[in-house]
């Protein structure tokens, strides 16, 4: 009888344990339910030192739990070089099953892509197309809960133009 309390004991903590951790993974599981898509890529100003690209963003919350996305960290390469970055740390809210758009801009140089400028204008008359691919990932919270969603877009530069 002495040994049955103890085990009592440990095995209600361990049975609270475990109900604790399916409550917040299913909690994070409902964070990491936010798809996204860049729907849109306009060129801002093209010069020869830089070329300013505004990339616009539709990020979708399909769970029922309101999120907050505090950081946005994407590595942009154009025909496997790197080109730069966006690491975006404004925090915006996604409402639960709604879509926010978001704009970012984006500065590089071409001079690591392309010859000269001159290429740039070209490019959509040209049988060369250039691989456009942002890696990242996004950092998103609800109350005191967070996860990173990974994320990869890939496309090509004449199809993003063509938009």
């Amino acid at each position: 009888m002495k040994y049955l309390k103890p085990i009592l004991v440990v095995s209600g903590l361990s049975i609270i344990g475990y109900a604790l951790y399916n409550y917040y993974k299913k909690q994070i599981d409902f964070l990491k339910d936010i798809s996204y898509k860049i729907t849109g890529i306009r060129l801002v100003t093209i010069s020869q030192g830089d070329v300013t690209i505004e990339v616009i963003m539709d990020v979708y919350n399909a769970s029922n739990v309101e999120a907050t996305v505090t950081e946005i960290f994407l590595d942009f390469t154009m025909n496997g070089v790197k080109v730069g970055s966006i690491n975006e740390s404004q925090e915006f809210v996604i409402l639960p099953t709604k879509t926010s758009q978001v704009r970012y801009n984006f500065t590089f140089n071409p001079s690591l892509v392309f010859k000269n400028i001159v290429n740039i204008a070209t490019l959509t008359l040209s049988l060369k197309d250039v691989k456009f691919v942002a890696d990242g990932y996004i950092k998103v919270k609800s109350s005191f809960l967070s996860t990173t969603v990974p994320f990869t877009y890939e496309n090509t530069l004449k199809n993003l133009l063509k938009k």
